[in-house]
């Protein structure tokens, strides 16, 4: 009986170990950056400002109120993997702010990954984005209003591994 027992250990281990959608197919980098009028001081330790040139593009995007300061308030790398949700937890010691990446379809030869990005805040989905990400090229997608500004992510695909 023990024996029996020893090997369904074993061998459900094994099963566990071999999740084909635990698979790592790639690596996307993630940041939270906050545009407001007000002064980002009040907003603590950590948080660091932008270059001009990064500031720019932001001020050249449309939906987005034209603000004077820009600051990113954190950023992380996260592999993505093949068949679940990978969370991302952009603010280190912060899980009132998530992002969390499911691949949907790759596009290999153009070195493309359809993801769906979620962002949570407080342990609920608020905002929700399908996007094509290509390897290099960073996205910024537009927040909700926070404070007395707003947030926006920087979704960045840094790699795919090849089959």
């Amino acid at each position: 009986m023990r024996m029996l027992l020893l090997i369904y250990l074993a061998l459900t281990g094994l099963a566990g170990a071999q999740d084909p959608g635990k698979e790592v197919i790639g690596k996307v980098r993630t940041a939270v950056l906050f545009g407001t009028n007000g002064s980002p001081a009040a907003l603590g330790d950590g948080v660091v400002s932008l270059s001009a040139e990064e500031e720019g593009k932001l001020r050249k995007v449309a939906k987005l109120e034209p603000y004077e300061t820009f600051v990113k308030l954190g950023s992380v790398e996260q592999d993505i993997l093949k068949g679940y949700k990978s969370w991302a937890q952009p603010i280190s010691s912060s899980q009132a702010l998530m992002l969390t990446f499911q691949p949907q379809a790759s596009i290999k030869e153009s070195r493309k990954l359809r993801l769906d990005v979620e962002y949570w805040q407080k342990s609920k989905m608020t905002l929700r984005w399908d996007r094509v990400f290509e390897v290099g090229k960073r996205v910024y997608l537009i927040g909700p209003r926070w404070r007395d500004g707003n947030l926006i992510i920087t979704v960045e695909l840094v790699g795919l591994k090849s089959k």
